[in-house]
């Protein structure tokens, strides 16, 4: 029921700007793979409190990093929601596995209108968990989306602009978008892993053959069995079985000839 009402919203939102060419030129993602998010650009915190990225973020996991405005009536509860949900369905812990962050690219939102947002999405975490939400000015907005190839622009009262969130290293360093406002569990999980592959932290032997039977489809924006590399992990896994195997029955016929 919340698909359809989003397709909804959006049959609307497609008219909302009357020059397509803004939404094709204007909005949209301009994906940066392997740039660095500003991370010395100003942002405030629910408590009005200046700091910047790269004070905030624990520098030994990677971020999600979502872009989402509070006075939004739209499409960005529809983003901050699927976050929720993913959050929720996953294994990975916010504040503990990765640094999760929303910040507002509507300038005129508050550190009021923050505090209410991460009151509430922080309801579903547990008491060691986290999710931060900022606010900023027109300028270190302009820098922190261009940064990392987030583009939008106002429309009325409102703002045009795309649904997605955004992975970083633990460096700032964009390692993945997944686009839309539902995420796919598996796919969330696989793009932290990748992210956490550019970081100090370590990837459990269980996430590296996962991730290794999976690749990125840059077209669909989701992670793809990799048919060969299944193949090859599952010939591995026979040949293995089966010099356990045959040690077993080597030692077993040397036990019965003494």
């Amino acid at each position: 029921m919340r698909l359809l009402f989003f397709l909804i919203i959006l049959t609307f939102e497609a008219y909302s700007i009357s020059d397509v060419n803004d939404i094709r030129n204007n909005v949209g993602w301009e994906e940066k793979y392997g740039s660095s998010i500003d991370l010395k650009s100003q942002i405030v915190s629910v408590s009005g409190e200046k700091t910047n990225l790269n004070n905030i973020l624990n520098k030994d996991i990677p971020t999600v990093f979502v872009l989402a405005y509070y006075s939004c009536p739209k499409m960005c509860s529809f983003i901050l929601d699927g976050v929720k949900d993913v959050v929720q369905a996953s294994n990975k812990r916010p504040g503990i596995d990765y640094n999760l962050v929303t910040l507002s690219f509507n300038s005129r939102d508050s550190s009021e209108s923050s505090k209410v947002f991460e009151n509430k999405y922080s309801s579903i975490l547990n008491a060691d968990e986290s999710w931060n939400f900022y606010t900023s000015d027109n300028v270190s907005i302009e820098k922190i989306t261009k940064s990392v190839g987030f583009k939008f622009q106002p429309d009325g009262d409102e703002f045009a602009h795309p649904a997605g969130i955004i992975l970083l290293t633990n460096d700032g360093i964009v390692s993945r978008y997944l686009s839309g406002v539902i995420y796919d569990p598996r796919d969330f999980k696989l793009a932290i892993i990748e992210a956490s592959q550019g970081s100090t932290g370590t990837v459990s032997l269980s996430d590296k053959v996962l991730l290794y039977c999976f690749d990125f489809d840059p077209v669909g924006k989701k992670y793809a069995l990799r048919a060969l590399n299944v193949m090859k992990l599952g010939g591995a896994i026979t040949l293995f079985a089966i010099i356990i195997m045959m040690g077993f029955l080597w030692l077993r016929k040397n036990k019965g000839e003494q």
